[in-house]
């Protein structure tokens, strides 16, 4: 770029400046506006509103830390004096240096409608979550926590972000049906895809909702599923409203969009090739599935044969173009282009299907491919377990259950510990409902895990090579239920309990008021429980796969330090810091050192055996 290229750049940034310039100091105006009009609104009308009219003194909202509240505020008077100010330039510099209007689609009038549409049912949205889904929500919250006897404090940081994310959700959910309009109306999607993929969008919404809410129980489900679902079904009135108006509203057809799946076969082969050139081959096999189911072999026949002959002048097309595109590259002097063409030709030889092999890509890939290939006739019978055992867990937990395991672990404290002093806090509104889910995933995890050894083993065999008695799993799969039931037990009634009064005792001599997070509470409980049966699994499951020949011994033995490494990195996955990580990662290798130990005196009669020999 020359000079005279920058001094024309550097006028109209500097043009662009000065119409700015002259709105910057209304914009600051409205961004101190909507930041001191919600900083003070949070605290003196919006908060007590919202407690009102959401929890009614049933549960309470505290500050954890002392900048909760004014961090807080300013932060959501930071965002909503922005998002003002913002949309005021944008208002004020809509114009162009030509005076009009920037190019919208519509006349004035539609616009204007338009926007009064957006914002009428962005409030609806916005009013279903304050009066109808939040009180619901937060009353079925309240009362199960209540009931499992947990006290419902909620963080105010935490709840107001709850809140704040579902009704922005469900705001934004309202404009489903102007959205799904607008996309038919643009031709970025057609009616067609939203009526043939109605299945998969209800599917998408279930999860949707059980990702919204942070709880997947069907009463707050229902509460997000069924009126996005409403919305989804009026968006596709609303879709095919548009779709009609528009083929309605021209003069005529343009011959690509011309709808094959109305014609007889005589209009299918008197219609242009135009209408036959943005047809896929997918589409194509299924305007003939259609014709065949039917009983119109004739209609069928004649969508093939033209979209065949379409695809051959499409290609003989192609290939002329490429014949006189490489025919001028030879013409080239410079002797660029060779190099080129055979740089491109190496490079293309690289992913054509002939030319690759196992050891060009990597074995292992198709050895995992093949292996996770044999699962899929188990899939169902794999599915169903873990299903069966993640629905059973949680409707237990769920159900009461763990409420009855916190009373009943009170009970097993010391003499010397008053459980009263020992709170548990709800400080986000479904963190008991994601701890239960949580750990339902666990257990149907664990329980799986020993069905997908023993059904992968043959294929394992087969193309790894590997020799061992499939049976095995099938054992180790009991051993880990009996482990896991008798270590959880073993720390359920004595290790949880002493961990546990020790740190109270110790809190309590400093004169604190013991209030914990029900998920930090119940997951030092989990482990110090089921952590402890998993920590015995260890050296059983050392046992089973080196008799069973999975693992051999010296295998276990030599790789030590792999192990090492692996149980660091699983565990530095662990929520909770450094310290924990390395507390679990030290447990892990204790337990697998004891392993090793027993393993080697397993072995000790068979190598006493060979020396005498």
């Amino acid at each position: 770029m020359g000079a005279l290229g920058y001094d024309r750049l550097g006028g109209v940034a500097g043009i662009a400046l000065r119409r700015v310039r002259s709105e910057l100091r209304l914009a600051f105006v409205v961004f101190v506006g909507g930041f001191l009009g919600t900083f003070y609104g949070l605290r003196y009308w919006i908060w007590p509103a919202l407690e009102q009219q959401l929890l009614e003194s049933k549960a309470v909202v505290v500050a954890v830390t002392p900048f909760d509240v004014v961090l807080l505020q300013a932060k959501l008077g930071l965002i909503t004096g922005i998002l003002m100010a913002a949309v005021f330039l944008v208002y004020r510099t809509r114009r162009t240096e030509r005076g009009g209007d920037l190019s919208l689609p519509g006349t004035r009038r539609t616009r204007l409608l338009v926007a009064v549409i957006v914002v009428a049912l962005f409030g609806g949205g916005v009013a279903y979550a304050y009066f109808v889904f939040l009180p619901l929500l937060f009353d079925f919250l309240v009362t199960n926590a209540i009931q499992s006897g947990f006290q419902p404090t909620y963080s105010i940081v935490e709840w107001t972000q709850f809140v704040l994310l579902l009704t922005v959700v469900l705001g934004f959910t309202a404009e489903l049906p102007l959205l799904m309009g607008g996309l038919v109306y643009t031709d970025i999607v057609p009616y067609d895809l939203f009526r043939d993929r109605w299945r998969y969008a209800v599917f998408g919404i279930v999860v949707l909702s059980s990702m919204v809410n942070g709880s997947p129980d069907p009463f707050s489900m229902s509460l997000v599923a069924i009126p996005m679902t409403t919305l989804y079904f009026v968006g596709l009135g609303c879709a095919r409203l548009v779709d009609r108006g528009s083929r309605a509203g021209g003069e005529g057809r343009r011959p690509a969009d011309i709808d094959l799946a109305e014609l007889d076969a005589a209009g299918i082969r008197s219609a242009p090739p135009e209408a036959f050139d943005s047809l896929t081959e997918h589409e194509a096999l299924e305007l003939a599935d259609a014709a065949l189911d039917d009983g119109d072999h004739e209609r069928a026949t004649a969508i093939l044969d033209r979209f065949d002959a379409t695809s051959a002048d499409r290609n003989d097309g192609e290939e002329e173009r490429a014949g006189q595109f490489g025919e001028q590259e030879r013409t080239d002097e410079s002797g660029l282009t060779t190099a080129v063409e055979g740089t491109a030709a190496r490079m293309a030889s690289v992913f054509t299907e002939e030319e690759k092999t196992e050891d060009d890509i990597g074995g292992y890939y198709y050895d995992l491919r093949f292996v996770v290939g044999s699962l899929r006739g188990k899939s169902i019978r794999l599915a169903g377990v873990f299903m069966a055992v993640v629905a059973a867990t949680f409707t237990f937990l769920y159900g009461g259950g763990i409420g009855a395991i916190k009373r009943d672990f009170l009970t097993e404290l010391p003499a010397g510990v008053n459980p009263d002093a020992l709170n548990i806090v709800l400080l986000h509104p479904v963190e008991a409902l994601a701890f239960e889910m949580k750990v339902s995933v666990i257990a149907g995890a664990m329980a799986v895990l020993p069905l997908v050894l023993y059904y992968a083993w043959p294929a394992v065999e087969s193309r790894m090579g590997a020799r061992a008695d499939r049976n095995v799993f099938l054992v180790w799969g009991g051993a880990l239920t009996v482990g896991l039931l008798a270590g959880s037990f073993v720390g359920y009634r004595y290790v949880a309990p002493e961990v546990i009064s020790y740190l109270v005792a110790d809190a309590r001599a400093a004169d604190m008021i013991i209030a914990y997070r029900t998920a930090a509470f119940f997951w030092l409980v989990f482990a110090l429980t089921v952590g402890v049966g998993l920590l015995a699994e260890v050296p059983v499951t050392m046992l089973l796969f080196h008799h069973g020949n999975v693992v051999p011994y010296r295998t276990m033995r030599r790789r030590w330090r792999e192990v090492s490494v692996g149980v660091l990195f699983v565990a530095a996955m662990l929520p909770g810091g450094l310290l924990l990580m390395l507390f679990v990662a030290l447990a892990v290798m204790v337990a697998y050192g004891v392993g090793l130990a027993v393993l080697w005196a397993d072995s000790l009669g068979g190598r006493l055996l060979r020396v005498a020999t």
